[in-house]
């Protein structure tokens, strides 16, 4: 029984100390439409990754054109010759592959510059979002952006121009 009590207590002061945590919210996506070097960083990752790209896809169409050729020429050579032919290309496909990783693979050249572009414009923002919640004694601020399972929050709660202000930039640009 007296442990049932205690259990009791300590869920009623658990709940009562939860209440009194306050709650705020951001969109980040909206903070981060409204900050220019964002969307120029954005602007420039697009077209690196699109360089890339072209290069990789030069790659391949050499890959597909040693293919064609081998089909071509494969009843005129010899099985060494057609060994290799057919080593050349995997070869070939075997650096492609490795290109690809170096490009856009998880600690890729893409990845390497996203992280020289946006890393900083981020850590300015979520340093602004401690220092709120410091000023605010907010125990807790949600991005209603990334996790669609936010239903419903009050707009007065919303801290997203807030941050805006504090970064130095103008909140009367329209929402996208």
């Amino acid at each position: 029984m007296k442990r049932a009590i205690f259990f009791l207590i300590l869920y009623c002061n658990i709940g009562f100390a939860w209440a009194q945590t306050r709650y705020a919210f951001v969109n980040l996506d909206y903070i981060l439409v409204n900050i220019p070097d964002y969307t120029k960083a954005q602007l420039e990752l697009d077209e690196y990754s699109k360089k890339l790209q072209v290069e990789i896809d030069a790659v391949y169409r050499d890959i597909d054109e040693m293919r064609s050729k081998y089909q071509t020429d494969k009843v005129f050579l010899t099985a060494s010759m057609q060994e290799q032919r057919e080593k050349a290309i995997a070869e070939k496909e075997n650096k492609a592959r490795i290109l690809q990783q170096e490009y856009f693979g998880p600690r890729g050249e893409l990845f390497i510059k996203r992280e020289e572009l946006v890393k900083p414009i981020q850590d300015e923002i979520l340093e602004a979002i401690k220092d709120l919640a410091k000023e605010g004694n907010y125990g807790v601020i949600l991005d209603v952006s990334a996790d669609h399972s936010v239903l419903f929050y009050d707009p007065k709660l919303d801290k997203s121009k807030t941050i805006l202000r504090k970064l130095g930039y103008s909140t009367t640009k329209s929402e996208e």
